[in-house]
């Protein structure tokens, strides 16, 4: 059988697998380049040697999906290049954590290869990722989405949703915006996610978090709408004055209410831009990689995650990988936080 054979028959296996109706996947290869590959060290393990392309297996596990989509974004193009380029950065990074002294190379990220999205529209696009996120997540998995553009926030939680009826979902949005923007003349956009996911009942005001919102960036009308919404906004300017422990134990509290699990989603415009140039909307005054990393360690270790997603890197803009390193850096937090507090569980 030739090489060509052989990865085309892997791909209808694992289409097979998955549903009839989930076709839009692209194959995963792990064709990496040498120096991407495991490393000569025995006493080492790379991110990249937990990472294996998914053939059928069932959860509880983390599930790796990218979806390159930027055709929301009103400003500069680009986002779609932001799953290939984060999983090409994650060679940087080891299985190890040094801070919670925890080895995780003997866990696995399931990697489900692209959600390649081809509809007429983004509303009809948004629907086919939607339904494929519903069956990943009823596979056990919990998902760690790579965009792509924020517009994103919308179909991952409409799939979550359903996928785990009738559970409440707590949401935390880590952004420089607020991203309820209203959806003017039916155009969706980067900017409308979350009010498309609080107008459809699929998270309630008052189980949404916004940390690391910006001054000058969102609209007077827009902070008027999630507030009577019940939502919650945390800006930079409260993280100054309160400091970052505080603002996430607040954040903790307010999600763990009335849920029963909780969706962290990452805007990569919430680092401050000297972090992060390669975004589609950089603007100063914003989050260090620290601060997100504890957030991401917080939340996931003292509530029931089922998801993060980490969108709108822009490759097209980046210097020095810069932006695409701390993307992985984050994926890799995730990963071990989830690990490390499954573990622990194990042992009570």
């Amino acid at each position: 059988m030739t090489l060509e054979k052989a990865k085309n028959k892997s791909l209808q296996q694992k289409k097979d697998k998955v549903d009839d109706s989930i076709i839009s996947f692209s194959e995963c290869l792990r064709n990496w380049e040498p120096y991407q590959k495991k490393g000569s060290d025995p006493n080492e393990v790379r991110m990249l040697d937990i990472l294996e392309c998914w053939t059928g297996e069932l959860g509880p596990a983390i599930g790796l999906v990218g979806i390159p989509f930027d055709s929301a974004v009103l400003g500069r193009k680009g986002a779609k290049a932001g799953p290939k380029k984060i999983r090409d950065s994650i060679r940087y990074f080891k299985a190890y954590s040094w801070d919670l002294d925890y080895w995780f190379g003997d866990k696995r990220v399931y990697d489900f290869g692209d959600i390649i999205t081809e509809g007429d529209s983004v509303a009809e696009a948004h629907e086919n990722i939607a339904e494929i996120i519903r069956k990943i997540a009823e596979k056990g998995f919990t998902t760690l989405t790579l965009g792509g553009d924020h517009s994103l926030g919308y179909p991952i939680l409409k799939g979550l949703k359903n996928a785990h009826q009738p559970n409440k979902i707590g949401l935390i949005n880590i952004d420089a915006h607020l991203d309820v923007r209203e959806v003017i003349d039916g155009k969706i956009t980067s900017g409308t996610p979350f009010r498309r996911v609080l107008d459809n009942g699929i998270v309630k005001g008052e189980n949404f978090v916004e940390i690391g919102i910006r001054d000058f960036t969102n609209a007077r009308k827009y902070r008027r709408y999630l507030e009577e919404k019940g939502g919650t906004i945390f800006t930079m300017n409260d993280i100054r004055k309160r400091g970052m422990e505080d603002i996430i134990q607040e954040a903790i509290s307010i999600i763990g209410r009335k849920t029963d699990v909780t969706y962290i989603s990452i805007d990569m415009d919430s680092l401050d831009q000297i972090y992060a140039p390669g975004v589609s909307a950089p603007t100063p005054d914003g989050l260090t990689p620290h601060q997100i990393n504890q957030i991401i360690h917080e939340i996931v270790v003292n509530t029931n995650v089922i998801g993060m997603d980490i969108v709108e890197l822009n490759p097209l803009y980046d210097t020095a990988d810069t932006t695409a390193i701390n993307a992985a850096n984050f994926l890799v937090q995730f990963v071990a936080s989830y690990y490390w507090k499954m573990d622990k569980e194990k042992t009570k």
